[in-house]
This record gives C-alpha cells, sequence and structure tokens, in this order.
C-alpha cells in the first residue's frame, strides 16, 4: 500500500459507483469550497497502482493561526478493513502534521443502523458498532451517538430504497401525505424545475422560512456560487400557484357549500329543526363564509399575481447513489396550500427516472417525542415511509499537542456562553 496526493481527475474517477460517495466528498464541492477560501487536498492509498481508500479534505484557519482539516462524509475507506484504515490513518497523520493541522475531523457517510420509519430498532438489526471500534481503536475521538443536529452534519436522516416501481411506494406513503400531494394539483399548485434565474427567489424563501424556524441558511451569493460549480450535481424545484386555477378551484368549493347549506334549509322546511340539523345548518353556513373569505383572497391574488407566484422551494441534490433533499421552503402566508408534499413527489419521480437506488430525504434528529421542536420535520418525511436511518457520526483525530489547548479554549468558551 501506498499514500499518495491524488489529482482531481483521479478522485473522481475513485468516486464513480463507490457507495460511501457523497456529494459533500466531490470534486464540485470542492470547487465551492475552494472559492470560499478553504484549501483542498485530494489522498489516498494505492494498491498496485489502483485507488483503494480516498478522501477530499478541507484545510481553514483555526485560532490563533493554526489550520485544522476536515472530511466532510469522508474518510472514504473500507471501516471493517482494520489494516487499510490504520495504514491511512497513519499516514494522513504524517500529512496533516507536515501541513500545519492540529486536527483532522470525519463524519463518515457510513450508516450505524436502519430503524423503522416510527424510528423504532428493527428485530433483526445489526448496529455497525466495529467500524466505531476500528477508529476508537486508531485514536479517534467519538463525537457520541448525538440525538440532536448539533454536530457539523447531520447524524440521522429519512431515507428508503426505490425497490419497487413509484406507483407500489406510493400505495404505502400515509393517507394524509397521499391526499395532501392529490390536493395540491386541485389547489392549482405545479413545480417546474428552476434555472440561474430562480436562484433569488430561492434564496429568498430559504431565508424567511429559516428565520421563521430559526436556522442557518445561506446568502444568494453562496447559492450563485453553489450553482456555478455544482448545477450538475443540483435541481432546483419551484412550486407555482397558478391565479386561475386556485381561483377556480375555490369558487367550485363555495358553489358546493351553497348547495350544502341550501339542502339542510330544505330538511329544516320538511323536517322538525332539531339540535342535529341545527348544527349542520351552523356548519354549512361557516363552510360557506369560508369559501367566500378564500374566494376575495383568490381573486386579490389573481390580481397581483396574473402569471402566478412562487410559494415554495425545494433544492435537491444528487450524491452518489442517493437523490438527496438538501433545503426546502415555504412562504408562511401560503403554507395551507403545503407545497412541499408536490415538490417532494417531483422529487422521488426524478430519483426513479435517474435510476438512484435511494431517495434520501436528509435530516431530523432522533428525538421521536411529538414535544421535540423539530418533530414536524420528521413528521412531515415520515408520511412518505421512509426508514429512519442512522451516521456513524462525527469524529476528530488529534494531529499535534495544540488539539488540547483548542479543545481547552473550546471548552472555555462553551461555558462563557452559558453564564451569558
Amino acid at each position: 500500500m501506498k499514500f499518495c496526493v491524488l489529482t482531481a481527475d483521479e478522485y473522481r474517477e475513485f468516486l464513480k459507483g463507490n457507495p460511501q460517495t457523497s456529494f459533500m466528498q466531490t470534486v464540485e464541492l470542492s470547487e465551492l469550497k475552494k472559492e470560499s477560501g478553504s484549501k483542498i487536498h485530494f489522498v489516498g492509498v494505492k494498491e498496485n497502482g489502483v485507488i483503494i481508500a480516498g478522501s477530499m479534505i478541507l484545510e481553514d484557519n483555526s485560532v490563533l493561526n493554526q489550520k485544522q482539516f476536515y472530511a466532510p462524509r469522508g474518510l472514504i475507506v473500507d471501516y471493517h478493513n482494520k489494516e487499510l484504515l490504520g495504514f491511512f490513518t497513519k499516514e494522513l497523520k504524517k500529512y496533516i502534521k507536515k501541513h500545519g493541522g492540529f486536527i483532522l475531523t470525519i463524519d463518515p457517510n457510513v450508516l450505524y443502523r436502519i430503524r423503522t420509519p416510527e424510528g423504532e430498532i428493527m428485530e433483526d438489526d445489526k448496529p455497525n458498532d466495529e467500524a466505531v471500534n476500528n477508529l476508537l481503536d486508531l485514536g479517534y475521538k467519538h463525537y457520541g451517538f448525538n440525538i440532536y443536529l448539533d454536530a457539523l452534519q447531520v447524524r440521522w436522516c429519512c431515507r428508503f430504497e426505490l425497490d419497487e416501481d413509484y406507483e407500489t411506494k406510493k400505495a404505502k406513503f400515509s393517507k394524509q401525505t397521499r391526499k395532501n400531494i392529490n390536493s395540491c394539483i386541485k389547489k392549482g399548485l405545479m413545480v417546474k424545475e428552476g434555472t440561474i434565474d430562480d436562484l433569488q427567489v430561492m434564496a429568498e424563501i430559504f431565508e424567511t422560512t429559516s428565520k421563521r424556524r430559526n436556522f442557518f441558511y445561506r446568502s444568494l451569493e453562496y447559492y450563485q456560487k453553489m450553482y456555478k460549480h455544482m448545477k450538475d450535481l443540483m435541481t432546483i424545484y419551484v412550486a407555482y400557484l397558478d391565479p386561475d386555477i386556485y381561483y377556480e378551484h375555490t369558487q367550485g368549493l363555495l358553489d358546493n357549500a351553497k348547495k350544502n347549506y341550501e339542502s339542510v334549509l330544505q330538511k329544516i322546511e320538511k323536517l322538525t329543526a332539531g339540535d342535529r340539523l341545527l348544527n349542520q345548518k351552523e356548519e354549512a353556513e361557516r363552510q360557506v363564509a369560508k369559501y367566500e373569505k378564500e374566494l376575495e383572497k383568490a381573486e386579490q391574488f389573481r390580481k397581483e399575481n396574473p402569471d402566478g407566484k412562487a410559494i415554495g422551494c425545494l433544492l435537491s441534490l444528487r450524491s452518489g447513489d442517493e437523490y438527496l433533499t438538501l433545503s426546502s421552503g415555504v412562504l408562511m402566508e401560503y403554507r395551507q396550500f403545503t407545497p412541499k408534499y408536490l415538490m417532494y413527489e417531483h422529487h422521488i419521480k426524478e430519483a426513479y427516472k435517474e435510476g438512484f437506488k435511494y431517495c434520501n430525504f436528509y435530516g431530523i434528529t432522533g428525538d421521536f417525542n411529538p414535544e421535540n421542536e423539530y418533530y414536524g420535520i420528521y413528521e412531515f418525511k415520515k408520511g412518505f415511509k421512509p426508514n429512519v436511518t442512522e451516521y456513524i457520526g462525527q469524529f476528530e483525530l488529534k494531529i499535534s499537542p495544540f488539539y488540547d489547548v483548542y479543545k481547552l479554549l473550546k471548552n472555555i468558551k462553551g461555558h462563557i456562553s452559558k453564564w451569558k
């Protein structure tokens, strides 16, 4: 075995067909990170001229002008081959130390276990303890089996295998999810694939959604850079509300509500108006008033948006053998149209079309208590009946003595933040 620096082309070829490949390890993402200020390293291990392990590693400045190294969703190596993993680790320590680094952080694209859609452990489940233990034996420090969004990357996600045709898979979606998908179309929603011209509206929708949920969000400038380097990996889905269909659908609902109201009145005329009929009359009146108000909104929407309006966006990425939903957002005032359901359906259909093995709805937490502030994200994704999956998590490797100083400073900073 021989440790070596790889060219971008060599590394790109190595990633092809590798089950651990992630968009975070691509050459395309490295170009984005390079423009954002990171220094890029492509390294690997060759045996008989063939690359058998590798990684794209980011180098960035840290405290006191020290350098930290990070392999997002790397390293790409057989974590059950301790000899290979040990050799790669030993050589990486020497390489990073030579380049002035004090730490290597990794969060491999390797699963720890697969759970039911409800988050329960399966009867025949065998957690990937060997991979974790091999890393620990080689000196890596585990961040832990965290359940919240406190590590560099998510450790929990929702994913299902595209192992049957779409209609069979759709039949397994929850009744409410199927209903919402169909309802989107009836209400006048349509989804189109966006272009560079849609980046601004996407960034604006993501920003308003993130602020509402107190999430981190990226700037328009970042997405412009991302599109520049990663456009072949990404698809933007934009949900548009058609003003005419919206109006016609609402008019139809109002017409039906009025017919129902007239029907109740006729019953009251023929029969003794008991509590049941009076309650029906009150409910029918409420429905008529509701749709009259909604029709006014539809009319106003049609005047202000004659060509329709983008009310939601989904950013999807081709990530190895997965088609992954990276981020989504919906304008607050149009949430009742539930456009995410229709955008996700388009994402799933595209995954089938392009021949992906998995559909990954990405990040959730491992806390399935409805009181959890992020439960709504999981609840939405759960409706598509994916498996809950756990990655093995985040690890750190000490490269130089400054690592201990860094951890101390980080600990002090954490305590100061708690005191504030």
